[in-house]
């Protein structure tokens, strides 16, 4: 927030020497205010007690343990993927000498063993690494010393979110587990990631960092994806609380690993939701090019305000429903398109649902639109972004090439010289609709907030209108009273743990009736 700060007032003072661009300085300042101020982009910080790093030799046979020779053991609980991120000089830490600020809550399940975390740098040399956070990758480690009469102690390390760690605590041997720390010490080092959300929102062509879709742990084949897609302004880091609330109960972490998709939120939903279906399935290949893994045949997605619209394209058919209400014209018909104009409207406009995705979790979702995006909030906005050049291209051809094609929306978009971007896209208009009206091939939910003592059909989150975010054949809808950014309510995280375990009854037994829940204890700030 401070850093944005000082962007707007360098703006400022740049345009009280410019007279011709104090209009657009002040515009700019404006949006900065009202963006930052609904972006979920602040970080987590923490604080090391003393003595809280160790320095183990975990890729060796023989190390020293609380000063004493033990041999290490890599359980079978540790894969190859986190396993080589052991190797080398890792940072380790004591778990519970780790302190942060910024998660609500702190969950830790006691039992055997010492609760690590282990931090390294991430090389980024091969196309799997790229899927991990740039800023870093970090293991939840828990280290269990075994005595042998007559031998060195045995050193067994075991992967704290391993399914196997997880079912421990319904035994008689459970094995500790502090399953926030690794999450606080990997957000701490994402600061750059959540201030990136401005300047991709403003130069969507330019992002700072990839597209794509992203894990912070290990990838694991049996356990079924949870794909997060966040909205406008929005990060992964927009997740934070609710991974960590998620990622603390036996439940979830027996059966779902989180993923995120990554996108920059000035381009056009279109845009972005072609990125999302390419690169979910990429992924997927990726990690599992035989397609068998439970990774590649099961994922539900949870999805916030604009990402919901984006998560739609991946659970419906478009046939040529959304062209039609976008242009007058078969696309058949339109025979001097250039072939890159005709790729990216077949990309957009055209596809099939994957069949992959067991069912969608929306949350706050403007399915048809948000009248703030279209106001003032919008014409500020689209003065500041520069548009993604290849639909503003698309628009721009269709528009000069056959007069008459598009509907009169985005033919006043074309006419008034602008460009698609992401508020064009969620201002109320026609092609919103037809998207909102392609059925769900999958069970869906929504979580709708409301600002005010009761709930109505008139009722708003303060950027959402319920009007605008209910969708008919919806499996439950849930009112929670929160704004917006409802995101880790306590109402929305007990629904969403709710969904979860209804879809893994529908799948496989349900998790063990004797494992506890990790103790919740509330962070101190």
């Amino acid at each position: 927030m401070t850093r944005a700060n000082d962007r707007c007032l360098i703006s400022l003072s740049i345009c009280m020497n410019r007279l011709a661009a104090v209009s657009l300085c002040l515009s700019y300042i404006l949006i900065c205010a009202l963006l930052f101020g609904c972006a979920e982009t602040s970080g987590v910080r923490t604080f090391y007690l003393p003595n809280a790093a160790i320095h183990p030799e975990f890729d060796k046979r023989y190390t020293v343990w609380n000063g004493e020779r033990v041999e290490v053991n890599w359980t079978p609980t540790l894969r190859e993927e986190s396993s080589k991120y052991l190797a080398g000089h890792p940072r380790v830490l004591l778990a519970n000498r780790v302190h942060q600020i910024g998660l609500r809550h702190e969950y830790k399940m006691a039992g055997e063993g010492t609760p690590l975390v282990v931090y390294t740098k991430n090389p980024e040399q091969t196309p799997k690494e790229r899927h991990y956070p740039t800023s870093g990758i970090t293991l939840g480690i828990t280290a269990v010393k075994e005595a042998r009469p007559g031998q060195v102690p045995l050193l067994k390390l075991y992967d704290t979110f391993d399914p196997a760690v997880v079912e421990s605590a319904a035994g008689p041997d459970p094995i500790a587990a502090d399953y926030t720390a690794p999450l606080a010490v990997l957000y701490s080092h994402a600061g750059k990631v959540a201030r990136s959300s401005f300047e991709s929102f403003i130069r969507p062509d330019d992002p700072h960092f990839a597209t794509g879709v992203y894990l912070i742990h290990p990838y694991d084949p049996n356990k079924i994806p949870i794909l997060f897609v966040h909205g406008l302004l929005g990060t992964p880091l927009s997740w934070q609380n609710l991974t960590n609330d998620l990622c603390s109960d036996p439940k979830v972490l027996e059966h779902y690993q989180p993923w995120f998709f990554l996108y920059p939120t000035g381009q056009p939903v279109l845009e972005s939701a072609a990125q999302l279906r390419e690169d979910l399935l990429s992924t997927q290949r990726l990690f599992d090019p035989s397609g068998s893994a439970i990774a590649s045949r099961h994922v539900v997605v949870v999805a916030h305000s604009m990402g919901g619209l984006l998560a739609h394209t991946l659970v419906s058919d478009s046939g040529d429903a959304l062209w039609n209400v976008f242009a007058t014209e078969p696309l058949s018909s339109l025979k001097n398109l250039p072939a890159d104009v005709k790729d990216s409207i077949l990309k957009y406009f055209f596809f099939r649902h994957q069949p992959s995705i067991d069912r969608v979790i929306f949350l706050s979702v403007p399915h048809r639109g948000s009248v703030l995006a279209g106001g003032l909030v919008g014409s500020i906005g689209n003065r500041i972004i520069e548009p993604s050049k290849a639909p503003a291209r698309a628009l721009k051809d269709l528009a000069t090439q056959y007069p008459g094609l598009l509907d009169s929306y985005y033919a006043g978009v074309s006419a008034s010289g602008g460009a698609p971007t992401s508020l064009v896209s969620i201002t109320p208009n026609p092609l919103l609709n037809g998207l909102a009206n392609l059925p769900i091939k999958v069970p869906f939910h929504s979580i709708i907030g409301h600002i005010g003592p009761i709930s109505w059909p008139g009722s708003t989150d303060g950027l959402v209108t319920y009007s605008s975010s209910h969708l008919e054949g919806a499996e439950s809808e849930k009112i929670v009273p929160a704004g917006h950014y409802l995101m880790d309510h306590p109402e929305t995280v007990a629904e969403i743990k709710r969904i979860l375990d209804k879809n893994i009854s529908r799948e496989r037994p349900s998790f063990k009736p004797g494992a506890k829940l990790a103790s919740k204890t509330d962070s101190v700030h």
